[in-house]
């Protein structure tokens, strides 16, 4: 009897082990959360509920710097055979007014983050008043395609980025040189890309002309520099001498 249980160990072994990734991934979500909440504050957003399981969730949260954005809703399904690397993969999706994303996200044990096959989109008036903060103003809409991220959660930083930002166009105002500006933007494509720590999107026409390029630092502080070219585009005139490559306008804020 003995050596038939050790010539099966290692089918015992895999049932036991696949026993407690079932358990695992079917545990109530509200039975978790007490532990799981308090290694969540650092992260830049605010969990209001969540109910589901580990397997299949859903969470509803707020982005304190986006409040404009309201309450998201947030799904995901686990890939329980992650879990047997010490990973968790999951298919993610938010939704709320005016903006939507999906994603593929493994999260590791150690705190890194990659996000793979990112498809998102914003409606630009979701985000009216973080911009007129800086007194811009944007009409249209926003549209990511095939972002791939890594990220520390620990120290808050990015170590890779790629993909694309597609902005439709539509009505624009921004001041310069003190005097507010208003006019129509074309259709921007932006690229994502690592420039050496630092994350960068140069935004650029549909005919390849650089226009702005935005940028996030690795100790959180994050802006954009706009070029004499951007005004060219929209029918505005530059006072002072310049090449169409010169920045113009650059700005900055604590965006982590």
């Amino acid at each position: 009897m003995f050596k038939a249980i050790w010539a099966a160990r290692w089918y015992v072994l895999l049932g036991f082990f696949t026993f407690l990734i079932i358990l695992v991934v079917n545990t109530p979500l509200h039975f978790v959360w007490r532990w799981v909440e308090p290694s969540l504050a650092r992260l830049p957003v605010k969990i209001e509920q969540v109910n589901g399981t580990l397997w299949r969730g859903h969470v509803r949260l707020q982005i304190p710097q986006l409040r404009s954005l309201g309450t998201l809703d947030g799904v995901w399904q686990l890939h329980p055979a992650s879990l047997l690397s010490g990973n968790a993969a999951l298919g993610l999706a938010v939704d709320g007014e005016g903006v939507r994303l999906k994603s593929d996200v493994t999260v590791s044990a150690a705190g890194h983050v990659a996000l793979e096959n990112t498809q998102g989109f914003l409606e630009a008036a979701s985000i009216a008043p973080l911009l007129r903060r800086n007194q811009v103003t944007v009409a249209g809409h926003f549209e990511l395609n095939n972002l791939a991220l890594n990220a520390d959660l620990n120290s808050r930083q990015l170590s890779g980025v790629q993909g694309q930002l597609i902005y439709s166009g539509g009505d624009v105002g921004f001041p310069v040189d003190r005097k507010p500006v208003n006019a129509t933007m074309p259709m921007l494509i932006g690229q994502l890309a690592m420039e050496g720590d630092k994350a960068v999107i140069n935004f650029t026409t549909t005919e390849g002309q650089q226009l702005i390029q935005g940028y996030l630092q690795p100790d959180g502080w994050g802006g954009a520099a706009i070029r004499r070219r951007f005004l060219d585009v929209l029918g505005q005139k530059w006072p002072v001498q310049s090449t169409e490559d010169t920045v113009i306008f650059e700005v900055s804020h604590k965006v982590l």
